[in-house]
This record gives C-alpha cells, sequence and structure tokens, in this order.
C-alpha cells in the first residue's frame, strides 16, 4: 500500500509522507486531510497560480483541512 502524502496547511504543497516539514515553505503544519490537486509546472504563466499565491514549481492542494 502507498503512503498517503501530505499536504502544508500553510502553502497547500503536496509532500512526500516521509518528510516532516513542507519542502515548499518549511512550516512542520502538515496533514493527511486533503482533497483534490493542482499541477503547476510554470507558475509565472499560470492564472490558477496567481489565484492561489504559488510562485514555485509543484503540486498542491485544493483543499487542506
Amino acid at each position: 500500500m502507498a503512503k498517503s502524502r501530505l499536504a502544508c496547511r500553510e502553502c497547500h504543497f503536496v509532500n512526500d509522507a516521509d518528510v516532516q516539514n513542507c519542502v515548499n515553505c518549511g512550516s512542520s503544519s502538515l496533514t493527511e486531510d486533503w482533497a483534490g490537486y493542482v499541477s503547476i509546472p510554470h507558475p509565472e504563466q499560470s492564472e490558477i497560480a496567481t489565484e492561489m499565491n504559488v510562485t514555485e514549481p509543484g503540486s498542491y492542494a485544493l483543499k487542506v483541512r
């Protein structure tokens, strides 16, 4: 069975399950309780990235609880 990935409650970045802190913002507030995600390869060209205040490429959770 695959490990659950963890979403950061601060920046919504989706991290691997074995991390202690978010690799994007450094927050330790990570959760398995999230739904939906979007991959943003070029945030500088993305309207979605602008709406989500995303500046770094990666996968971001849409809803984090």
